[in-house]
């Protein structure tokens, strides 16, 4: 009989990355090396399912942070984090604190891929949009904060997907946009930009951009001139 102990951490941390995440962590009660193996994934699908009162909220909270802030899994890169936060009863100021910390933890773990969908709107930090290893972002239900001094650095996006995502201006969105010099696929669904004047200045084109889908929103043109195969919709 063979013992699943008995296999590599790598084969068994691929294995504990298609369960879902409250079922792999409860692999820490078998043995120490388990714990160590939990904190060492580099997959992460998390969602809230079954918080409906703010205990379970408050115990959903601190399993986050468990997660992200552990020190044993700070070197270990992170390849996906997907994240589905359902419950709406929160303090929007106490989770947008959480959110950053779990941002910020993922960007030094050298996140690739990151999801995060949200049912109510959330003020998300600006501070995500300077990521050197991002190469999918995909944002659900987010409140941009006022980018005044901030620079967008995303060198290695190749796929930005907004959906119901609130902008300040205009302006804000086309500097996100102009931050990712090698996107190939631009997805917006129902984003806003409160203040929709007209956005002057230079714009170098996006040399890259192979698709663009655009619904129900009025982006500027000259963002995405290049772009190799373009969908309008107006929902």
């Amino acid at each position: 009989m063979i013992n699943i102990s008995h296999f590599s951490d790598e084969i068994l941390t691929h294995i504990l990355s298609f369960l879902p995440i409250k079922d792999a962590f409860k692999t820490n009660i078998l043995s120490k090396k388990w714990q160590h193996l939990c904190q060492s994934l580099s997959v992460l699908n998390i969602d809230d399912e079954g918080v409906n009162n703010l205990i379970y909220w408050f115990h959903f909270r601190q399993f986050m942070n468990a997660i992200m802030l552990c020190p044993c899994s700070q070197c270990i890169t992170l390849k996906s984090f997907h994240l589905k936060c359902d419950y709406d009863l929160w303090d929007a100021k106490a989770e947008s604190f959480s959110l950053n910390q779990w941002i910020k933890a993922a960007k030094q773990r050298g996140i690739k891929y990151l999801n995060l969908h949200m049912s109510n709107v959330l003020l998300i930090p600006t501070t995500l949009f300077c990521c050197k290893t991002l190469v999918v972002l995909k944002l659900t239900n987010m409140r941009v904060r006022k980018m005044y001094c901030c620079s967008v650095d995303l060198p290695s996006l190749k796929t930005l997907d907004l959906d119901s995502v609130s902008f300040h201006a205009m302006e804000n969105l086309m500097r996100l946009i102009l931050g990712c010099p090698i996107l190939e696929n631009l997805i917006t669904v129902y984003v806003e930009a409160r203040v929709e004047h007209a956005v002057g200045g230079y714009f170098k084109p996006l040399s890259k951009l192979i698709k663009a889908d655009i619904h129900s929103f009025k982006v500027p043109l000259r963002a995405i001139c290049n772009v190799q195969f373009l969908h309008l919709y107006e929902v």
